[in-house]
């Protein structure tokens, strides 16, 4: 390997590590932690409702959730915007537009198979796409993420299929012993997943910094 060849791979390495930086800003600790304090939230708000005997539509439940989606994204927006300002960066780097490609086609298509999912009132079915959409798209930046990100991505892709699995197994017996229908399984699985393994990511990475 000449000089040269040296040199490109040098500079292939420091892209790498500044591209990965940028995507572990824009997924930090307090983003992570308000967005599961976030799901919890609207979780436990869905799950009220179908207690107390309250009807809610496919739409309420999906356009509810986007709404989350959309508080939660602008809050991580702001923490990577006021960031980059500090460090006198640009806001939309290189990184976050690889991010941006490589998470694109998850995340279409978990939009489009949700929405027809929450039409038909399988609000299950809509909430299992959107746990393994979520997680195939963390995974789908590859190199770019760090390894606490691939951790949570694989945590969302093992968590989504054993709910899978294990309600079309016992969901006649489950539903039976919460005391559920769909709107409250769907809603519990929810907190689980964007609730609580969100919270545990965020939780985790600033255990971490702490440390060092």
């Amino acid at each position: 390997m000449n000089d040269s060849e040296k040199a490109l791979d040098q500079l292939k390495v420091i892209r790498s590590m500044m591209e990965r930086a940028t995507v572990y800003r824009a997924l930090s600790a307090p983003a992570a932690i308000f967005g599961g304090i976030l799901a919890v939230v609207v979780g436990c708000y869905f799950y009220i409702q179908e207690k107390n005997g309250v009807f809610v539509s496919g739409s309420q439940y999906f356009w509810t959730w986007v709404v989350a989606l959309i508080v939660g994204d602008s809050f991580n927006g702001f923490l990577l915007l006021r960031r980059a300002k500090s460090e006198g960066k640009k806001f939309i780097s290189p990184g976050l537009r690889l991010t941006f490609l490589k998470t694109a086609p998850a995340v279409i298509a978990g939009g489009l198979i949700s929405f027809e999912a929450a039409k038909g009132l399988d609000l299950e079915l809509c909430t299992f796409v959107w746990i393994l959409c979520y997680g195939s798209a963390i995974l789908a930046m590859g190199e770019v993420a760090p390894r606490s990100l691939k951790r949570l991505g694989w945590a969302f892709i093992i968590s989504g299929a054993l709910l899978f699995l294990i309600w079309m197994k016992f969901k006649a017996a489950l539903s039976a012993v919460l005391g559920v229908d769909y709107l409250g399984s769907a809603s519990i699985m929810m907190m689980l997943t964007f609730g609580m393994l969100h919270i545990g990511h965020g939780i985790g990475v600033l255990l971490r910094k702490g440390k060092k």
